[in-house]
């Protein structure tokens, strides 16, 4: 079905034809200019870029595991009951036994007091910042150095999210993902990152994202000490992939990324104006956009008079307004992942049933924000 009114507009590709005859040129030019890029911006230590955020997801999975496998501890994963199936497929692939955690109450990310309860043997955190909410990191960052865990962060449904001391979040963790998906934040119409915080980490990284190969010489030639020869470039030291982002997806990157202050803006706009229109209409609640750093990915609503996200869909849809689940729902609700945990997680089932969004991406004029506005409305006050 084709809607009036969907969570995403088509990105414009207009001008574009023009920077890429400019900037295409010797090999891996634009993957190291987008890297520099991002790195100045950001101020991020180290930074991979691959061809999506699920292989970002992957890449971080991969390097986690062989961390701890050398540190002899056990593969457990302690995961948020809302995040995407990529990012629980990429830990089952990586050999990591999985536990879920229910979210907080009345909001979408991992609730740390029932971590608390549950970290037993959990070696590695997955905190998601589930739709571009943050997390409660300080809570999660002191539980992991109590008990010896390390910190993955997915990152993919946000950007440049800060704490209250515009401190990068990325800096709570040991591996952050984000994702350049043309819905997210920043298009690089397919891609994503892996942000690392010390040089053995990037190495890794950057290892099995090229084949598990062990040359080094497209990042430093001086950290490189595999002998010369015909076999230089195919001396394998682990298990790895070929997902590096390509150079066209890396300079339509560094594109919109000139553009992106212009996007945060609009984003935060459409958020405001949905916010404002809502806050005061009867069996709904919305949710204040986060205070620090970049913006969110969606506008959430939680119905609260009884109705389920399906009454929303029906009614919604009749009036061409384009509306989503939260992703997906509960991990274990979901057919690939029931063998994981036969628990019922209260908070973030009753969240999944009651709550859904709708876009406000920066392609979405504000004269769709306004009609959306009163067709939620219309059906909250129905």
């Amino acid at each position: 079905m084709k809607y009036l009114y969907p969570c995403t507009g088509k990105i414009t590709a207009a001008g574009f034809g023009k920077f890429l005859e400019d900037n295409l040129g010797k090999s891996r030019r634009n993957i190291n200019l987008f890297s520099e890029e991002l790195k100045a911006a950001y101020g991020i230590p180290y930074i991979s870029l691959v061809n999506s955020g699920s292989s970002a997801n992957l890449a971080a999975s991969l390097a986690l595991a062989e961390k701890l496998k050398r540190s002899g501890k056990p593969l457990k994963a302690a995961v948020s009951a809302f995040t995407f199936p990529t990012t629980v497929s990429s830990l089952i692939l990586a050999g990591f036994e999985i536990i879920i955690i229910d979210v907080e109450s009345d909001g979408f990310n991992m609730d740390a007091a029932e971590l608390r309860k549950n970290i037993e043997g959990v070696s590695l955190i997955v905190v998601t910042h589930f739709l571009g909410f943050p997390a409660d990191m300080m809570h999660i960052r002191e539980l992991a150095a109590e008990n010896g865990c390390l910190i993955l962060q997915d990152a993919c449904e946000t950007l440049d999210l800060r704490d209250e001391n515009d401190r990068q979040f990325f800096g709570y963790g040991d591996i952050t993902t984000w994702s350049f998906y043309h819905p997210h934040h920043l298009s690089s119409y397919g891609g994503g990152a892996v942000i690392t915080l010390d040089p053995d980490d990037a190495m890794l990284v950057d290892s099995i994202c090229h084949w598990g190969r062990s040359c080094k010489c497209h990042i430093d030639p001086s950290l490189c000490t595999v002998p010369h020869g015909p076999a230089h470039q195919f001396t394998y030291e682990r298990s790895g992939v070929n997902i590096e982002i390509s150079e066209l997806n890396a300079c339509f990157g560094r594109w919109e990324f000139l553009k992106f202050p212009e996007y945060e803006k609009r984003r935060k706009e459409n958020y405001a104006y949905l916010y404002n229109a809502l806050s005061s209409v009867p069996n709904v609640h919305v949710y204040e956009h986060p205070s620090t750093g970049g913006s969110a990915f969606v506008f959430p609503v939680k119905i609260t008079d009884g109705r389920t996200v399906d009454d929303a869909y029906l009614y919604c849809r009749q009036k061409g307004l384009e509306i989503r689940t939260l992703m997906g729902g509960v991990m274990n609700e979901q057919k690939a992942f029931a063998h994981l945990s036969q628990k019922v997680f209260p908070m973030a089932h009753d969240m999944a049933k009651h709550s859904f969004l709708v876009g406000i991406h920066q392609t979405l004029p504000m004269d769709n924000i306004i009609k959306m506005a009163q067709i939620l409305t219309g059906f909250f006050n129905k």
